[in-house]
Formats: C-alpha cells, structure tokens, sequence
C-alpha cells in the first residue's frame, strides 16, 4: 500500500521515490544495508516480518513494489510466500525478461512491481492469475498509486497534483520530489501524499534512489523512528 514516482534526469538517470503507507502496528523495518546477492551487492531496508523488503537498488537497477496490480482484489486465506520476497528474489536473475519468464508467481499476492533501469522503465502487474508487463516511456515523469489502498477517484487527483507539479520543475531535484512526497494534497490527510488515516494507518517511511554516471543515491526516512540514512551504492560496492 504505497505511493511511488518516477521522474527522469537531464543526465542520463532518474529518481524514484516510494512512500510506505502502512498499518502503525507493522513491526519498525530494519534500516536499509548492503546484501550480496549473486555477484552484485543490493541494499535494501528489511521488513522483520517477511525478510523482504517493498524497494531496492543496485548500482544498476532499482526495483520497488506496490501491494494490488489493476483493481482490489480478495484477500486468500493463505500465500505461499510474502510479496516482500519477490524484490530479493528478481535479483538472483539475469534480466527483467529472464525473471518475467521463469520466476513462479503462483499462489502470492497480487502486486505491482516497478523496475527502473538506466534507459528502461518496466511495470509488472500480477493479478494472481496472470502476470501483465508494460514497458513505460523513460524519458517521461509517472506516478502510482497502490489500488487496494486508493480508489479510482483517488488515485486520478494525485495524478493531477503530480502533473501540477512537474511544470513547476522543470529539472527537480531530489529533496524537489521529496518535498512533494511529504506536502501534496489537498487537505484531507487521508488521501494525501503522505497519507494519515486515524493514525492506524499511515505513511510511515520514504525512500528516494538516484541513478546516474553508474552509481545509485539510497536515501531513507522512517518516520517512525526519526532516523535518515544516505549511501552511494556502486558496482564494486564493498559489503560488510
């Protein structure tokens, strides 16, 4: 259940920001670390719950997740799996198409899943029954928003406040998208940007990934403990 943009840089990169917008009794993530993975080190902040994990980057990709794929969907009784996997596990292949290929989407929970990569932008919805991928325009600015948390209605306001905003910056930054993802709306906490429902559920972590020139920007807030953390995540990162 969360809230997540793209927007492209002028230097050949992007910055991709996710806001977490979950129940106040979810158990506080571990802060983002380094995690080798085959032969590549990816960070990522770590649910206690699952090991997973809704975003994370290598020096060459960033891949972060939103719960529902097109519409709201029934809850099953039991899921082989939490979706917070599926972020590990896209990193053990080669490729979005090998993943999209051979990775087993069975019996999870619906999802979408958004890969960005340094000249490609790739949407994965998967309802449950059959998985559905969109290769999005690079060169533009896109925002999502979770379907099992946002109606229709909803979601297309945010999408206005987005579009009001991108020409107001022209060459945004990345504290530009951050303040965007901490202020925009409209007065009604329970649809903003940094969304508050009764304090039951709410927006309680942000995280921007700059990519360019090769490296990857990880920066996080949790608002729920009041800590910030900034790494610089390269191709010979070394894991500790």
């Amino acid at each position: 259940m969360c809230t997540a943009t793209y927007v492209p840089l002028t230097t050949n990169g992007f910055i991709l920001t996710h806001s977490r917008d979950e129940k106040a009794i979810r158990p506080t993530a571990r802060p983002p670390k380094a995690f080798s993975i085959g032969d590549q080190a990816v960070i990522f902040p770590q649910d206690p719950q699952s090991q997973g994990t809704w975003i994370a980057s290598s020096a060459r990709t960033t891949v972060c997740l939103l719960n529902g794929a097109f519409v709201p969907h029934q809850v099953q009784p039991a899921y082989k799996q939490s979706r917070g996997l599926v972020i590990p596990h896209f990193f053990t292949y080669p490729s979005i198409n090998a993943f999209s290929a051979a990775y087993d989407f069975g019996h999870i929970e619906p999802f979408t899943l958004l890969v960005a990569e340094a000249e490609r932008l790739t949407e994965l919805r998967w309802t449950g029954q059959r998985l559905f991928t969109h290769e999005k325009d690079p060169n533009r600015a896109h925002i999502w928003s979770s379907v099992t948390l946002y109606t229709p209605d909803m979601i297309k306001k945010r999408e206005g406040w987005f579009g009001d905003w991108l020409p107001q910056h022209p060459n945004p930054t990345v504290d530009d998208i951050r303040h965007f993802h901490q202020s925009a709306g409209d007065g009604d906490a329970e649809t903003s940007i940094r969304m508050n429902r009764q304090h039951a559920l709410l927006t309680i972590s942000l995280t921007s990934i700059v990519q360019q020139d090769g490296d990857a920007e990880f920066i996080y807030e949790d608002f729920t403990q009041s800590t910030f953390s900034q790494q610089t995540i390269r191709p010979a990162y070394a894991i500790a």
